[in-house]
């Protein structure tokens, strides 16, 4: 079992049930739900209906009971998840001429 996936840039976490949290208010989203927006018109999209809350700027996506879920990108196979809750993150990539970290961008 996957704790953690990569789709391009797009790095997602699974999170434990107990570090879930208790506060999350969850909404279904439908299919085509842009996860992430990349350089120009690329995108990571949900290719499934699932259910998505923000805390503190932070993502978490679940999929619905019965449900496949899963990402879509337009340079990436689909990548299919297992049913739990998934933090979204991005990958940084480090520019050691300017010192400093910024998002890699796909």
């Amino acid at each position: 079992m996957e704790n953690r996936v990569q789709h391009g840039d797009l790095i997602l976490t699974r999170v434990p049930k107990e570090k879930v949290p208790a506060d999350l208010s969850w909404k279904k989203v439908a299919k085509g739900f842009i996860v992430e927006r990349g350089e120009g018109a690329h995108t990571h999209v949900t290719v499934d209906d699932c259910e998505i809350a923000e805390k503190d700027g932070v993502l978490y996506m679940r999929d619905i009971p019965g449900k496949q879920f899963g990402v879509d990108h337009e340079e990436h196979h689909v990548k299919t998840l297992q049913p739990d809750v998934w933090r979204k993150g991005i990958e940084l990539e480090y520019d050691a001429e300017a010192d400093e970290a910024r998002r890699t961008q796909d």
